[in-house]
């Protein structure tokens, strides 16, 4: 991507594909309901009907590989997303996350964070995996503000613009 007098960093060509556009979204809300269903899943369904396995062993089972892969995911279309949002703006790409919008991106990558690290001690600790249930609330918890958060972002309520 160059730098264009009018455009900013965001002038570029393969930012205004629109089919790329629809799968990136469709592919990050996607990954977002996986992320935030699972632990619902666990809790509320796979937990209370376990015949002979453990609450850890059900834990370990589920957050050993998946929580890496949605990570991930959803952080490259995150930033693939938050290019098109920004595409047009006249922003560089650091001053677009000085803007409400990017501040917003950045707290919902801070949540990701937190997420994806409770999700890997919950597969690797036992301490966590013996307070499980717990951990999966907090995850649900986690997961619902960063819900919030996101559809504040895609319904218009913080704008984008000019950073100063």
């Amino acid at each position: 991507m160059t730098q264009a007098a009018s455009g900013g960093f965001y002038e570029s060509s393969w930012l205004k594909i629109q089919w790329l556009q629809v799968v990136s979204q469709i592919v990050h809300v996607f990954t977002a309901v996986t992320l935030i269903g699972v632990p619902f899943v666990v809790r509320y369904v796979v937990i209370p009907n376990a015949d002979d396995a453990t609450t850890a062993d059900i834990v370990e089972g589920f957050y050993s590989v998946w929580p890496l892969i949605v990570a991930v995911v959803l952080f490259s279309t995150g930033l693939l997303n938050f290019l098109f949002a920004n595409s047009g703006s006249g922003n560089s790409f650091i001053g677009s996350f000085l803007t409400q919008f990017g501040i917003t991106v950045l707290l919902k990558m801070a949540l990701l964070v937190v997420i994806d690290v409770i999700s890997i001690l919950l597969g690797m600790n036992e301490d966590f995996q013996a307070d499980a249930e717990m951990w999966l609330l907090v995850l649900m918890t986690i997961g619902i503000v960063a819900l919030i958060l996101g559809s504040t972002l895609h319904r218009g309520g913080i704008s984008l613009e000019k950073s100063s």
